[in-house]
């Protein structure tokens, strides 16, 4: 299996910079034999409690993660909120809107919501019993919880994602993020971006 195509933000340290005995240099060794490949892991629920049916973590080429966010928001009800926050900072909910006029307001930003490390977003709808929700990490992998997980594995087909017991995540490793703007100087910036989302959804909301 190829390498997974990470953000250009997004990259692991060079060995070089630490003690071969270090705990951090054993991890970087560690990472070169780790399965970070293109797939995702899956967690079916069968309790009557949960309010989800169950829980994935997926690996997507970083050329193909908005095309594939956007789909599985289309698989969400109708109305939807945005969750948006700066990594050092707590999440921030916005108001519920159609999924649709928040899908079109995110596609101008784009580059900035694939590529910015310091950037954390997803999208969620909470009724009383049921939760459905698609978040992106820092490293630009996807977390996903929801209701309908046939559905789900029909997406994943759709994107030749694989299901895999042994999967791996760049933030189980040693990485170092860099800011947007080195590689793309007129870049909207992270703050920015988010003053964009407060001034379009609202307050935030407790869901």
């Amino acid at each position: 299996m190829k390498p997974l195509k990470l953000a250009p933000t997004i990259s692991t340290p060079e060995l070089s910079y630490y003690s071969p005995d270090s705990d951090v240099a054993k991890r970087i060794k560690e990472r070169e034999t780790a399965n970070i490949v293109e797939g995702y892991v899956l967690t079916r629920l069968s309790s009557n409690e949960d309010v989800y049916n169950f829980y994935a973590e997926i690996n997507v080429d970083n050329d193909k993660l908005w095309a594939l966010f956007k789909t599985l928001v289309i698989q969400m009800p109708d109305e939807v909120a945005l969750i948006y926050h700066h990594i050092d900072n707590s999440p921030k909910y916005g108001m519920y809107v159609d999924k649709f006029a928040l899908i079109n307001f995110l596609d101008g930003f784009e580059v900035e919501l694939c590529q910015d490390g310091f950037l954390e977003y997803g999208v969620i709808s909470h009724r009383e019993n049921s939760l459905d929700e698609i978040f992106v990490k820092k490293p630009k992998y996807l977390q996903c919880w929801g209701m309908e997980v046939e559905r789900f594995i029909s997406v994943m087909e759709q994107y030749e994602l694989n299901v895999y017991d042994n999967l791996n995540f760049i933030d189980e490793y040693p990485s170092q993020t860099e800011s947007l703007e080195r590689h793309i100087p007129d870049c909207i910036k992270t703050f920015d971006i988010l003053k964009s989302f407060e001034d379009e959804f609202g307050d935030e909301q407790l869901l």
